[in-house]
């Protein structure tokens, strides 16, 4: 199944309507393999994506359905991920590893992920995200 098929597919599942915008965008983050910002996704879809508000538009509806999640803590610019559960069978967990100096952000997979520590009284814990600091091979 190529990505086009797969972010049709995503977006069925996810109960939302399969628009051209949409698919594009989805099929664009399968491609892409990392967190996607909205310069990003705006250069990524290219024509098929409309203007930049419709795409700004879109990942804001796909991160209310489901289908994308905010990456936290990583640089100075808002950046999305497609949810584990639409790219991976089963549970698949991952980190980010971010520039300090110029703020690329890639996905990197770890063996052992910590659990979700206990919450202080009064608390819930809702997630646990984990971002690996660095400088990337062009800004070494």
């Amino acid at each position: 199944m190529d990505a086009n098929e797969r972010a049709r597919s995503i977006l069925r599942r996810a109960g939302l309507r399969v628009t051209i915008t949409r698919a594009t965008l989805v099929a664009a983050m399968l491609e892409a393999h990392e967190p996607v910002s909205m310069d990003d996704a705006v250069r990524l879809c290219g024509q098929n994506g409309g203007d930049p508000a419709t795409i700004y538009r879109n990942l804001q509806a796909l991160s209310e359905a489901g289908v994308l999640q905010p990456v936290r803590g990583v640089g100075r610019r808002e950046m999305f991920e497609l949810t584990d559960s639409h790219v991976h069978e089963g549970a698949h967990h991952h980190a980010h590893v971010s520039c300090t100096k110029c703020g690329r952000v890639e996905c990197i997979d770890l063996t052992e992920l910590p659990d979700k520590p206990a919450p202080p009284k009064g608390w819930s814990v809702d997630d646990v995200t984990v971002t690996v600091w660095g400088l990337c091979p062009e800004c070494r």
